[in-house]
């Protein structure tokens, strides 16, 4: 199957999912990633700020900041058709909506340039494959960010698990995760 095909596949079948099971399955998620050594290990974490009935990443962030960890988030700048890491630390007071309504973090907020000082990241997809494969939005921002992968200690994709499928078509510039986390599993790619 193709990547367009599995992804509207994908985005039909999460769109069906009702709001409580989605709450239910991404609270399932936040607590294997609460308790992955990685993340506890981390000091810097990335974390993409969730959408509709994407798998909810709020928690992870209020907990990250609980844990006192720094905490990074994606801003896509259209006009240089690329991601910027900011620091937030409050989900309230730092975040406006930007790119397709998705909120982001605002303009005046720190950047981070060295990507190297993030130990963990998660990572947004509407697909994955026990091999780390990955389907986004086609776009390519997280792929072009995550070009240089070995700056990166810890790819982690979270998903809802009928989201992780036997195989993704393939091609060079795409990037693995090393781990991806469902309500069900954890699979270490």
């Amino acid at each position: 199957m193709s990547k367009n095909k599995i992804r509207k596949e994908m985005l039909f079948r999460r769109e069906r999912l009702s709001e409580k099971t989605s709450s239910f399955f991404s609270k399932a998620i936040v607590e294997k990633i609460n308790n992955l050594r990685e993340f506890k290990d981390a000091k810097t974490i990335f974390c993409y700020i969730s959408k509709g009935k994407e798998v909810c990443t709020e928690d992870i962030i209020k907990k990250s900041i609980y844990m006192n960890k720094k905490i990074i988030a994606p801003r896509v700048d259209v006009h240089k058709d690329k991601i910027v890491l900011h620091e937030i630390k409050s989900l309230k007071n730092d975040l406006s909506a930007g790119f397709k309504g998705i909120l982001e973090p605002k303009l005046h907020l720190p950047t981070l340039n060295n990507i190297r000082n993030i130990n963990f990241a998660i990572i947004p997809g509407i697909a994955f494959d026990r091999n780390g494969r990955r389907i986004g939005f086609g776009k390519g921002f997280f792929d072009k960010l995550l070009s240089k992968k070995n700056l990166y200690p810890v790819l982690c994709g979270i998903a809802f698990d009928f989201q992780i499928i036997d195989d993704i078509p393939y091609f060079s510039h795409d990037i693995c995760m090393d781990i991806i986390v469902s309500e069900k599993r954890i699979i270490r790619c």
